[in-house]
This record gives C-alpha cells, sequence and structure tokens, in this order.
C-alpha cells in the first residue's frame, strides 16, 4: 500500500483532526504514520507526507525536521491554513516568535488551505492523485504559488478589482465570519481575520483566474 506520514508542526490541531476523521477510509488504502497513533518514522520514505501547522522561523529542529520530511517523501502537501500561507501565526510578534507557511523552507507539491479542510477533502484529493488529474487537483497544484491569501487578498483582489460576483460563497466558508455581504458585496471586518485565505480559496472568481 502507498505510505502516508502525517506530520503536525504545532497549532489548534484542528488540521489532525480532520485527517483522523477521515481515518477509517485512509487505513483502507494506505500504510500510515502518524504521530497521534504512535507509529512515527521519520528515517524511512514516504509516498505523501501531509504536514499541518506553520514552521518556527527560530527553530533550527523544526526547520530541519520538515527539510528531512521533504527529502524523505515523493509528495508533499501542505495542509490546512497555517502550513500554507501562515494562517494566525502571521499575526505572531516578537524575536522569538517567528512563523511561515512550510513553503518558505522546502518546495511543496500542493497546498490545501482551510480552518481547517473539510475531512472528505483528504480523501478526494488522494482519489485525484490516484486518477492522476482533475480540476480539484490543479487547484492545489496552483495554491501552492500563493503564499499569503486572506481576507484581505480577497477584498483587494477580487472586489476592488470588480470581479465579484456577490455570490456569498466567501462569507459562508469564513471560520471567524470576518465577512459579511453588505449591499451584495463582500465586506471585511478586519479584527476577525485570520489570514486563513478559505474565503478566497472557495472565491469562483478567484479561482476561476488561477486556473486559466
Amino acid at each position: 500500500m502507498p505510505s502516508i506520514l502525517v506530520l503536525d508542526l504545532g497549532g489548534c490541531e484542528g488540521c489532525i483532526a480532520s485527517i483522523m476523521n477521515s481515518y477509517p477510509k485512509l487505513e483502507k488504502k494506505y500504510d500510515l504514520y502518524i504521530s497521534y497513533l504512535g507509529n512515527l518514522n521519520l528515517d524511512r520514505e514516504f509516498d505523501f507526507a501531509i504536514v499541518s501547522g506553520p514552521v518556527s522561523l527560530v527553530s533550527s529542529e523544526k526547520i530541519d525536521l520538515l527539510k528531512k520530511v521533504r527529502e524523505n517523501s515523493k509528495i508533499l502537501v501542505a495542509y490546512g491554513s497555517c502550513a500554507s500561507v501562515g494562517g494566525i501565526f502571521l499575526y505572531s510578534k516578537g524575536q522569538n516568535c517567528r512563523f511561515a507557511s512550510i513553503g518558505k523552507v522546502v518546495d511543496i507539491d500542493y497546498s490545501i488551505p482551510g480552518c481547517p479542510p473539510a475531512s472528505r477533502t483528504i480523501i478526494n484529493f488522494l482519489n485525484c492523485i490516484e486518477k492522476k488529474g482533475g480540476r480539484f487537483l490543479e487547484l492545489f497544484k496552483a495554491l501552492t504559488k500563493y503564499q499569503k491569501l486572506s481576507g484581505f487578498d480577497l477584498i483587494d483582489d477580487v472586489v476592488l478589482t470588480g470581479l465579484c460576483v456577490g455570490c456569498g460563497a466567501c462569507t459562508l466558508s469564513c471560520p471567524t465570519e470576518a465577512l459579511q455581504l453588505v449591499d451584495g458585496v463582500p465586506d471585511l471586518i478586519v479584527e476577525k481575520c485570520i489570514r486563513c485565505g478559505t474565503c478566497i480559496v472557495r472565491c469562483p472568481k478567484f479561482t476561476q483566474n488561477i486556473l486559466r
């Protein structure tokens, strides 16, 4: 069976919970190595490495760990907004408190933002890999080029450029209710935005643009 490493670098553990919800289906098709199962083995090679949480830029231990995982994995996936774009950890201040998306340290093959992604996402993603294609897969590949996505970017890149069609997908997807429709157009409550990028990834106009 193909092997999968699931590694959490830290955070709220919501992304790990999302993956574990799919564990009964995953274990039927994959050889799983997850720290929460007590069988983590970082000295072997993996077909997939799924990494959640941001990387601490002041922790040589975390950086070395991430580089080792990259070296030992055929496909590396940034899972969740913290791993994909930094998320709320981008607000961290101080000399000993600097975090970034894992793409700032290593090359990633696919990026799956979400706070957290829906549990079925990992199943759908792996199914697309098995079928060797699909728009779903193309989107997650294209998102590796984006190291910053947030409600701020939604306003700048979609609303202010006149692309918004007022469908409300962004407001429905926001985990903190930082977006609201005002006269049919999304408006951002700045103080509530955690920079997870879920809204802009759910935006049909944004995804249509990056997949052209």
